[in-house]
């Protein structure tokens, strides 16, 4: 963009430090993914997930004080009745369970909202030669990336994050039992640490990602085709070979088994022992750090700092 005004300006605003630059290119980003009407619809259509666990926790709650309301449902069903005889001893395996299976439905809403706020973040910039403009001001490549990876962070913590803590205040609420803070803080710090993960992993990977191409088309395609196909080849190899190495090759696996370590779970006593063949969540967890190392280091080398650019 040629430059017709050299003149000077006199500054009206209010200065901020240093150590916040990278949010005005947070702000301006997510302002511009909040303007899709597509991203507004996902976006609520990810709190229902949310609207199950917070269900689940008071339902529990309300087993826990005997409640007449649920007598019946409680009765109708021979695992849940077991459960409810000794709430307080179970009460933890109950809330890890719940919170599992709220992450299990949000990964999907995650792999598509992040598939329709990221890859233009770097591509476009790449294509319209905005680099200059962002790094001739007081703005580091740090500053850059962080902006950047806070545009996609935003939307993908008010639809995993922030659920998982107003979920987890209700269920509080609704035990009416103080011991309850005890018996579940290690979930609510594992749920915490699941949803910064999948930030962290995600933003990285999709910055990487737009970074490639100037399409931000071609990047949609790559981060659909690294989301699906990897969970296909994935499924199909475990049917076949039944060995513990092949769910390593999907992409969501890996952060769901990171993120059942996080939270406690067991595996084989979740969902009927169906995820027999699975591999360590350190193996996973090493794949998901392997990941993050090649997205930084794409990223440091397709967006140079300003004495840099050719």
């Amino acid at each position: 963009m040629p430059i017709f005004d050299q003149g000077y300006q006199h500054w009206k605003g209010t200065l901020s430090g240093h150590g916040w630059r990278w949010w005005t290119v947070t702000r301006r980003g997510v302002g511009v993914a909040l303007k899709n009407r597509w991203t507004r619809l996902l976006m609520l259509f990810a709190w229902f997930p949310a609207a199950l666990l917070i269900a689940l926790l008071v339902a529990w709650g309300l087993i826990e004080q005997r409640s007449n309301l649920l007598a019946p449902l409680v009765q109708a069903f021979e695992p849940l009745r077991k459960f409810a005889q000794t709430p307080r001893a179970n009460r933890l395996a109950v809330w890890r369970f719940c919170y599992d299976l709220f992450f299990q439905f949000e990964i999907t809403f995650t792999m598509i909202l992040v598939v329709l706020v990221g890859p233009g973040l770097v591509s476009q910039d790449l294509r319209f030669n905005a680099l200059p403009l962002y790094f001739s001001r007081p703005l580091r490549r740090f500053d850059y990336f962080a902006g950047k990876l806070g545009v996609i962070a935003v939307p993908l913590a008010a639809v995993m994050i922030v659920p998982a803590l107003i979920a987890y205040i209700i269920g509080v609420v609704f035990s009416l039992d103080p011991t309850v803070l005890a018996d579940t803080f290690v979930v609510l710090l594992g749920a915490l640490t699941y949803g910064l993960v999948v930030v962290l992993s995600a933003g990285t990977l999709m910055l990487a990602l737009s970074s490639l191409s100037r399409s931000s088309r071609a990047v949609g395609g790559l981060w659909v085709g690294i989301w699906l196909i990897g969970s296909m080849l994935a499924g199909g190899l475990t049917a076949m070979l039944k060995q513990d190495w092949c769910p390593l090759l999907s992409y969501t696996e890996n952060i769901k088994t990171v993120g059942r370590a996080l939270l406690g779970v067991d595996p084989e006593s979740q969902l009927g022992g169906s995820l027999v063949h699975q591999p360590p969540w350190t193996w996973s967890a090493l794949v998901l750090l392997a990941l993050m190392g090649l997205s930084v280091w794409i990223l440091s080398l397709r967006v140079k700092s300003l004495d840099r650019l050719k």
